[in-house]
Formats: structure tokens, C-alpha cells, sequence
């Protein structure tokens, strides 16, 4: 990534630049961009006629009047953000609005605008509110005193014209305006006028900045004015007379210029360069423009957004002058030039631009270049499609070599290759020619090689000849043929490269992955060791300890000591950095099939032939184009499935039980390549590693205090786990019966029950064995009815007991067991899953669980309702209860989840059963409670084997299952 501040563009070109686009098809409401701002968080915002957007690098979120009723108008005219994160928004008919977190505040005419129509509104350092109106002046408003009254500014007390067009925050606090009649400065209040007295042309003032050296540019109507003392000058004479809607100054010095009709301009002294929609702008009327604090370039026009950033690849192509985008080879000669050959030409390039440019108009015979090779006597041989090998002096040909003179084999020429004593081997797609003193020999299969198509030929430090064809290696020692066979290597069969090793050692590019032969031994990294695609076209070592390999998506650079490491099995897989389109390709398909297809120039660069041109990196200078990932932003949290007001800490009422975080690392460059990791401190200790998935879900929490942390890293790039970790301190408050105190009480209060029982008891028979005594000569008949009695007393106290521990055990039932389907709850199931995981482990016992969903439960409660809801979780409960049996432990697992225990079980009888419920709740009735709906529920299931904690076997399950919701639900995945 490019970090603020450097330089490492100076020297590219402008149609170098990486080019990413945004209209109504990627998530826009409207594809004119009026403005453009980044709030201190690192999200964009964008105005547009059909609402306020905040783009977080992948999603776009729309603010309108109809989620956002504080917005009176939808066209968004202005954008701004303060460095306390404020976004300042002006409409084009509904006033201004300031959002901070999650609060609005809108400022109409009845709360002291002169006007409704809003063309730019800023916060000074004052915390006051100045709006520049469309046709009423400047009303300049103190947010913080609403006593205070607003204060006005027109053409009848200092304003040149009424009519206004934008604003600009000094970096002294003071405020500049831009209108229709001339720019004025705010001083203490007092309003200084700029017009064609200062310097400035007779026309309206659409836009003025200031870059970070103080400078004020100004954009009117006629072309761009720069201040230079107390007077304004034109920018510069190369720059056209065209209105300027939009500036910007980037950490290189240049100033990017928005124009009306001529596109997107970028000048710096002398230079200026054009980029319009002839070459991929989506409008040539540039409305906004923003350098974001990555660097990048971000362009609002009238059709759409883009994003013009630096990357670590150059792409030289059509753009710059080549004869054709399709680059199949390339070499570098002694004077430091670099041959590019395309399917249209033969190109020079030499000190950043184009050379010389050769094609069948200037009389080569033909075009089509497959291969290319610098002579030892300085002449260069061109291996072309169909007129065999040509010999270029000068960018004159002075001799070809083909069929028609003799050669043999085939005219397309796929590969050359030169020794030390100057024999050059020429590869064609028909068999292996050597070209000695003017005189050529053939090598085919009837000489040994396993194939006549050849892809490579590569000579090593012995001077020996190493071939590689559709169909292996071959290797060649005077006239000796002898053969490597590959097919033991993933079945490796097209060789596309070789690079040897000063030790011998030899790296083979396959369509199988990267084969290294050493001492008579072959080994080879495949998808199984880590790479993300195994058919590799070339292998360059950059001489800092990488090797770099190409292929059809993208080009991957590998640390020489991991492949080493891992093919001595003292490392499981490769870390590896993968480069592609947003790395500056301007095509990830790389060429292979004839070459060289990539290069180390003596500069230490790397040159890769791609279907979109010439690409370079320079090894040495990526570490400039990185930083630190910035934090993850925790965009929203859900409580119930409803949205939650963030704050921290977050303080959530009784009965919240399930929890859903939203979050993204605010990076524009490689949004895509991101991988996030989260915890739920109070709950679990180990991380979750979900890839690029931007949501985390925990159900049947319990409450608590709880601490949410999430970060990211960026392995594409090399970039591990952030140091900055982003955390959320959550409260989830108890239920009454959840409070610690409640079962203590209700158990003290039950033991003082029985103690008073017993103790009115006692004292009640002591009160009767008197009357007894003193009725026992008078009543015997009496006393022995008073016995009975006392004896069913005796069984009544006995009863109260039994019955209080009946009402014990139910409390201990309840705590177990889902009060609305009856089956046992997620504290049950984790008992049984923790016993069953051990004494799996214990007796290696088969184990499977799975997690099941209802899919779309909400639009149960929503379409019918909540009662519906509960009823459509009771069947399901009855359903899967009945068609498992005994077959398996059923658990309600929280919300419409519910989780089953399979015991001594394969996976594969596992998924069977799991099948079975997922077809008795497809055939539920629902017509008692939601007439119409057709229950379905969507699966994961998956088996304890290589697991070492029964929580990565929910966490597996779990990651099934929502592959089953993505593929489109009613399904189960294990």
C-alpha cells in the first residue's frame, strides 16, 4: 500500500495508474458524484443526487429521506467531515444536515437559513456553521449558542454576488468563499473581495483549496489561478480554458484538476497529463475530486466514480505508444533496453518510454512475436508466428531462418536459446532445431525428446541444454538426449520455465505447480503446499532471497527459505503474496507458451508479459507501498435481530440473547484481500478465523459482561494479524430469575418454610398431648381418633417435603431444558457434547453434531407474527423429535438454530439422518399458523476426526452451515 506522503509515484505515468469504477450497477443510487469527503474513520462519503453514500470499500450504505428522516432532501450537493468525524451535508433543496455517530441535526430557514438551496457548508474551528447558498448569501450560524442569533452575508454587505458555489477552510481558522462574481476572505468578519483587480479572470469562482504548503489554488470557469502574494496567477499556460469544478494536491506536488469538458487533468511544473473517457474515465465533467489518505485518487463525474490509485506493478501497454496490449516476450539487451514483443509488433523501450516500435508496415515479415533473444554479437533474434526466426540490426532485418531456407521443424518459433560458443537452439512447436555454423540439426521424438512441441529452452552453467515440452523435460549434453519424467509430480506434463541454481539445483514451472530437481531428486509445491494456482508459466529469482512465478491469475512472489522449509516437510504450507489487477496489472492473465515471458532486468526489476501489456515491479520498493492495516470499524450491532445505538460501553437490557456484529478495515486498496479474526471475550478464548466474512453471530448468550474484539490482516501482501485490535465492552443485564441472588433466596425461603412448619408442628402437638393427658381416663376411644390423626399429619408434613423437592428439581430441570419446545437447551447440549467429545477421544468413538437453521424464520415473526414465530419453532421442535428418536441428542440451540448429538456414528450415517429431518420439516404443515409458508431448514454436520476441542467441531458445523444458507438453503453440507 502507498503510504501518504511518498514518492514513489513521481515517475509513473498517469495510464499506469490502477483504475477501479463504481456506477448504479456496483451499488450507486445515482452516477452523478457531486462531492467527496473521508471522515477521520477512514469511510467515504459520497453526494449524489439520490442520497448521501458511505462506501466502506466493499458495500455501499445509501442515507435518503426515507431511512433517514432528519434528510429533507436526497440530491447532496456537499460533503464534508471534520477531524472530530462530523459530516457536514448541504442539499440541494432541504437545508443543511450534520451527522455525528448516530445523531442528525438539520438546519431549515425557520431555524435562521436564508435559503434552502445549498451549494457547500462547512464547520470553522469555532464550531460554527457557515452554509454557502445557492442565490442568498452566506449564513454563518454558532451551533453551540442557539440564543445567539445567525449572522448574514450578502451582496449588500460585502459579497461581490449573492450567488455562491463553494467553500474553503483556511488552515488559519479564516474562511474563504467562492462566487459568482469573485472569491472573498473572511477576517475576523470582514469580508475581503479577490477579483480581476487581484488577477482573476471576469467569471465565476467554482472551487478553491489550499495544499498542504499553504497555497491557495482556485478553479473558475476559465482554467486555474494560484495565489502568489496578495495577487492570483495562472496556474500554468498548458492547462485549458475550461471551467474547474474540482481540485486536489497529492503528497507529490501535483495538482489534479476537474474539469467540465476536458476530463481529469494532472500538472506539475511543466508536465501535464490528460486522462479522459477515451482512455476509461466514465465522464469527462469532473465534479469532485479527493487524494484519500492512502494516496489514491478518488474522481466524481457526471457517469460515475473512479479510484486512481499507485500500485507496485507499471503496465506499459497501448496507452503508451506499444503496438499492441498482448505481450508474449521479452528480453533486455546490453544498452539496457527492453525488447517487448506483442501479437502485433515488436516494441523498444528504453529510460521510461517508447524507443522504437517495429511491425510488418516497417517490413518485418511478420508481427507476431513468440520469442526473443539478444545474439552475443548484439543483433537480436525475434522468434515470430509463422516466418521462423528473424535477425534484427538496427530495427533492420538482415537475415531470417525458416522453412524456405532450410530450416527445419515448424516456422513458429516458440523458444531460442544461445551457448558459449554461439550455437544458437531454436524450439518450434514441431521439434527442436540447433543452429551451428550456418547449418541446422534436428532433435524430435525419433532423437529422444519426449515431445515435439516446445515450450522453453533454458542453457545452463555447464553449457548443456535443458528443453521443456508439452510432455516433460528433456536434457541434452553434446548430442545426448536423455529425459525427466514428471508425471509422478501432481502429473505434471507442459514445462513452461527453468531457473538453475548456482549449487545445480533446477526449479521447474509446470502445469502442475513448481518442481525443483535436485541430486537426481524431484519434488514439487502444488495446491496441497499452499499455492493458489499450480499452473506456473515462469519462476524469476529477484535476488533478495524470493522467487517470483507467473500465471494465469496474477503473479505470486514465494520466500525462497518457505519453499525450502516446506519441502522438507518442516513446514506445512507456503505463505504466499499474491498480485493481481488492484496490484497494478492491467490484466492478471500472464503469458506463458513462449518467451521469455518475464525477466530481472539489470536494475533488479522484474518485467512479466501479460494480456494487458508490459508489467514491472521493482522487488525493492515494495515495502513502500505497505503499512499498517488500519483498525477495524465495528459498523453496527444488532441485539435480537434490532439495531442498537453504538457506545461503549454498550448497555444492553434484559432478555438480549443473541448478539450480531458488523465490521470492515477501512482500506480502499485491497478491501478484498482482507481477513478478519474476532472473540467474544466472557464467552470463548480462542479466536474465530472467518476469511473475508465481515459478521460475527453468538445466540443464547447469558447475561454478563462481555467484550466484543475483532482485527484483521492482509497475508496476500505478507501483512499478519494487526497489532491494533478493536474491542466493544457489552453489558447484557439479568432477568429477575436470572439475578445470582434468586435461587439462594428461593432456597432459603423454602428451608425457613419447612423449619416454621415443623416448628408450628411441635409446638401444636405439644398443645394436644396436654389435652391428652388430661382426656386420656375420660376418652380413650378419643385419644386413639387423635392418634390417627397425628399419623396423617405426620404424612402431610412428609408430603410438603417431597412436594418441595419435587419444585427444587423442576427449578434444575428448567435451567436445562427450552421452556417453549421442551427440548433441552444449548447448557444441556454443551454438558453432553463436553462428556461425548471425551470419551470419543477416550475410546476413539465416532462423534458428529450438527447445527440446523429455519430458513428465513424472520419472515415468519414479520409476515405474520411473533405468535407465529413460536408455534413455527414448536413444530419443527415436535418434527425433528419424532423423526430422530433415539437416533440422537436434540437441542434447541438458540433462536431458530437447534443443534443434534450423534454418537458412535461415521459422518456419512450422520448425514443421512440429518437429510431425514431436513425432508419431515420440508413436509410440515403450516397452514394452523402461517397459512401459505413451506418450512424449510438449511444444515451442517460434521465429524470430531482431527479435532482437538469439541468447540472447533461446532465451529466447523457451523461454517457448513451457512455454506448451505449460501448455496441457497434447504440443503445439508458435510
Amino acid at each position: 500500500m502507498l503510504p501518504a506522503g511518498h514518492a514513489v509515484a513521481q515517475d509513473k505515468p498517469l495510464s499506469a495508474y490502477f483504475r477501479e469504477t463504481w456506477t448504479t450497477r456496483q451499488g450507486l443510487p445515482h452516477n452523478q458524484v457531486n462531492s467527496i469527503a473521508q471522515s477521520p474513520d477512514g469511510y467515504l462519503w459520497l453526494g449524489t443526487w439520490e442520497g448521501l453514500v458511505r462506501y466502506n470499500g466493499l458495500e455501499f450504505r445509501v442515507f435518503d429521506r426515507s431511512n433517514t428522516p432528519a434528510l429533507k432532501d436526497n440530491g447532496v450537493r456537499s460533503v464534508r467531515a471534520t477531524a472530530d468525524g462530523a459530516v457536514v451535508i448541504g442539499t440541494s433543496r432541504g437545508g443543511v444536515s450534520v451527522m455525528r455517530g448516530d445523531s442528525w441535526r438539520t438546519w431549515l430557514m425557520k431555524d435562521g437559513l436564508s435559503q434552502e438551496e445549498i451549494m457547500d457548508a462547512l464547520i470553522d474551528k469555532q464550531g460554527r456553521l457557515w452554509v454557502a447558498t445557492e442565490s442568498a448569501g452566506i449564513t454563518r450560524i454558532d451551533i453551540g449558542n442557539s440564543k445567539k442569533k445567525p449572522t448574514y452575508f450578502t451582496s449588500h454587505n460585502g459579497l461581490p454576488s449573492d450567488i455562491n458555489y463553494g467553500l474553503l477552510l483556511d488552515r488559519d481558522g479564516s474562511v474563504w468563499v467562492a462566487t459568482a462574481a469573485g472569491l472573498v476572505h473572511f477576517v475576523e468578519d470582514r469580508p475581503v473581495v479577490y477579483a480581476t483587480a487581484a488577477g482573476l479572470p471576469d467569471a465565476p469562482i467554482f472551487r478553491v483549496i489550499q495544499d498542504a504548503g499553504g497555497t491557495l489554488f482556485v478553479g473558475t470557469e476559465r482554467g486555474v489561478y494560484r495565489r502568489q502574494g496578495d495577487r492570483f496567477v495562472l496556474q500554468s499556460p498548458e492547462l485549458p480554458v475550461d471551467g474547474v469544478p474540482s481540485l486536489a494536491t497529492d503528497s507529490s506536488g501535483y495538482l489534479w484538476v476537474g474539469t467540465v469538458n476536458n476530463g481529469l487533468l494532472r500538472q506539475r511544473a511543466s508536465s501535464l497529463e490528460r486522462f479522459t473517457s477515451l482512455r476509461g474515465l466514465p465522464n469527462n465533467r469532473v465534479a469532485a475530486l479527493l487524494v484519500d489518505r492512502e494516496g489514491s485518487i478518488w474522481a466524481g463525474t457526471n457517469a460515475g466514480l473512479m479510484r486512481l490509485s499507485d500500485a507496485p506493478f507499471s503496465t506499459f501497454n497501448r496507452d503508451q505508444g506499444l503496438s499492441d496490449d498482448y505481450v508474449r516476450a521479452l528480453a533486455e539487451s546490453r544498452d539496457g533496453s527492453i525488447w517487448i514483443g506483442t501479437s502485433r509488433g515488436l516494441n523498444q523501450w528504453r529510460n521510461g518510454k517508447l524507443q522504437a516500435s517495429y511491425t510488418s508496415a516497417d517490413g518485418l515479415p511478420s508481427d507476431s512475436v513468440l520469442s526473443l533473444l539478444e545474439d552475443r554479437d548484439g543483433s537480436l533474434l525475434v522468434g515470430s508466428y509463422t516466418a521462423g526466426v528473424l535477425r534484427l540490426r538496427n530495427g533492420k532485418v538482415i537475415a531470417q531462418y525458416d522453412r524456405a531456407h532450410g530450416m527445419p521443424g515448424s516456422n513458429q518459433i516458440r523458444a531460442l536459446a544461445q551457448q558459449s560458443d554461439g550455437t544458437v537452439w531454436i524450439g518450434t512447436n514441431r521439434g527442436l532445431v540447433r543452429m551451428r555454423d550456418g547449418k541446422f540439426e534436428y532433435f524430435g521424438v525419433e532423437q529422444g525428446l519426449p515431445r515435439d512441441f516446445i515450450i522453453t529452452l533454458e542453457v545452463a552453467r555447464d553449457d548443456s541444454l535443458w528443453v521443456g515440452t508439452a510432455n516433460g523435460v528433456a536434457h541434452i549434453v553434446g548430442d545426448k538426449v536423455s529425459t525427466v519424467d514428471l508425471r509422478g509430480m501432481n502429473g505434471a506434463q507442459d514445462v513452461f520455465d527453468f531457473l538453475e541454481d548456482a549449487d545445480g539445483t533446477l526449479w521447474i514451472a509446470t502445469d502442475r505447480g513448481l518442481v525443483r530437481y535436485r541430486d537426481g531428486q524431484l519434488k514439487v509445491l502444488g495446491l496441497k503446499q499452499g499455492l493458489p494456482i499450480d499452473t506456473l508459466f515462469e519462476v524469476i529469482d529477484d535476488g533478495r532471497g524470493s522467487l517470483w512465478l507467473t500465471s494465469n491469475r496474477g503473479v505470486l512472489r514465494i520466500r525462497r527459505a518457505d519453499a525450502e522449509a516446506v519441502l522438507s516437510d518442516s513446514k506445512d504450507v507456503l505463505t504466499v503474496d499474491h498480485f493481481g489487477e488492484a496490484d497494478g496489472l492491467a490484466s492478471s492473465q500472464c503469458n506463458g507458451g513462449s518467451g521469455p515471458a518475464a525477466l530481472l532486468d539489470a536494475r533488479g526489476r522484474i518485467w512479466v508479459a501479460t494480456a494487458g501489456g508490459a508489467a514491472v515491479v521493482d522487488p525493492t520498493k515494495l515495502d513502500e507501498y505497505r503499512r499498517g492495516l488500519p483498525p477495524v470499524v465495528i459498523e453496527d450491532v444488532s441485539a435480537n435481530d434490532q439495531q442498537v445505538t453504538m457506545q461503549s460501553p454498550l448497555r444492553l437490557p434484559a432478555g438480549k440473547r443473541k448478539l450480531e456484529f458488523h465490521y470492515a478495515s477501512l482500506t480502499f486498496k485491497f478491501p478484498r484481500f482482507i481477513r478478519y479474526r474476532y472473540r467474544l471475550d466472557g464467552l470463548e478464548h480462542e479466536w474465530n478465523e472467518r476469511g473475508n466474512q465481515r459478521v460475527a453471530q453468538y445466540t443464547n448468550l447469558r447475561p454478563g459482561h462481555y467484550r466484543f474484539l475483532v482485527n484483521a490482516s492482509l497475508p496476500g501482501l505478507g501483512m499478519g494479524w494487526s497489532k491494533d485490535i478493536t474491542a466493544l465492552d457489552i453489558e447484557i443485564k439479568p432477568l429477575l430469575w436470572q439475578q445470582p441472588w434468586f435461587i439462594p433466596l428461593l432456597v432459603l425461603l423454602a428451608g425457613l418454610l419447612v423449619a416454621g412448619m415443623y416448628r408450628w408442628r411441635l409446638g401444636h402437638l405439644r398443645q394436644r398431648s396436654v389435652q391428652l393427658e388430661d382426656l386420656i381416663e375420660q376418652r380413650t376411644s378419643d385419644l386413639r381418633d387423635r392418634t390417627d390423626r397425628l399419623m396423617e399429619s405426620d404424612k402431610e408434613k412428609t408430603f410438603l417435603l417431597e412436594k418441595l423437592k419435587d419444585q427444587a428439581e423442576a427449578f434444575e430441570r428448567q435451567a436445562r431444558e427450552d421452556a417453549l419446545t421442551g427440548l433441552a437447551n444449548r447448557r444441556s447440549m454443551d454438558e453432553q457434547l463436553t462428556r461425548a467429545f471425551a470419551e470419543a477421544i477416550a475410546s476413539g468413538r465416532r462423534l458428529s453434531v450438527g447445527l440446523f437453521d429455519i430458513d428465513e424464520f424472520k419472515r415468519i415473526n414479520d409476515g405474520y407474527s411473533h405468535a407465529a414465530g413460536d408455534q413455527a419453532l414448536i413444530a419443527v421442535a415436535d418434527t425433528m423429535r419424532e423423526e430422530l428418536g433415539a437416533l440422537g441428542i436434540l437441542a434447541r440451540w438458540g433462536g431458530e438454530e437447534f443443534a443434534v448429538l450423534f454418537e458412535g456414528l461415521p459422518l456419512e450415517e450422520a448425514r443421512n439422518r440429518c437429510e431425514r429431518l431436513r425432508w419431515a420439516v420440508e413436509r410440515l404443515d403450516c397452514s394452523a399458523f402461517a397459512p401459505g409458508w413451506k418450512m424449510t431448514i438449511s444444515g451442517g454436520v460434521a465429524e470430531r476426526t482431527g479435532l482437538s476441542h469439541y468447540e472447533k467441531l461446532l465451529s466447523r458445523a457451523d461454517t457448513l452451515l451457512y455454506e448451505a444458507k449460501r448455496a441457497g438453503r434447504n440443503r445439508i453440507h458435510g
